[in-house]
């Protein structure tokens, strides 16, 4: 973690696995709670990071990692997630009674922005900015 002014930074690297989505979800409310962020945006991030985390586990191999990093700048926290692939999250029609395909339409109606770039040599980076205190 780095501390500058108002800015924090914290970031982890992570293997592709199932119980990484546990693991990144809990170290980031772990990061946010040490921050004194409310619990309302704490929840959201930690919702995010739940989201964006699964979606780079299945389209990242074993060999790669998942990269989450999160910044505060003391009016807004930006999640990211970075992974190999070069293949651009979707939003998918879910049937009613699918148990997955929500995720990004989930993301993009808590987060204030969200958007992917591509990441130099290799891979994505998807984001999403939440702000720290509700609008008034």
């Amino acid at each position: 973690m780095t501390t500058h002014g108002t800015s924090q930074r914290w970031q982890m690297w992570f293997t592709p696995f199932p119980k990484t989505v546990y693991i990144a979800r809990r170290q980031v409310g772990r990061v946010l709670a040490g921050w004194d962020v409310p619990e309302g945006a704490m929840d959201t991030a930690v919702l995010i990071t739940s989201e964006l985390v699964t979606n780079a586990i299945r389209h990242c191999d074993t060999r790669h990692l998942v990269h989450v990093h999160v910044s505060d700048d003391g009016a807004q926290l930006l999640l990211e997630v970075s992974d190999p692939s070069r293949q651009h999250p979707r939003p998918v029609k879910a049937s009613s009674d699918a148990e997955s395909g929500r995720g990004l339409m989930l993301v993009r109606a808590a987060a204030a922005d969200f958007g992917v770039r591509d990441r130099d040599p290799v891979g994505k980076t998807v984001w999403a900015t939440i702000a720290r205190q509700p609008a008034l």
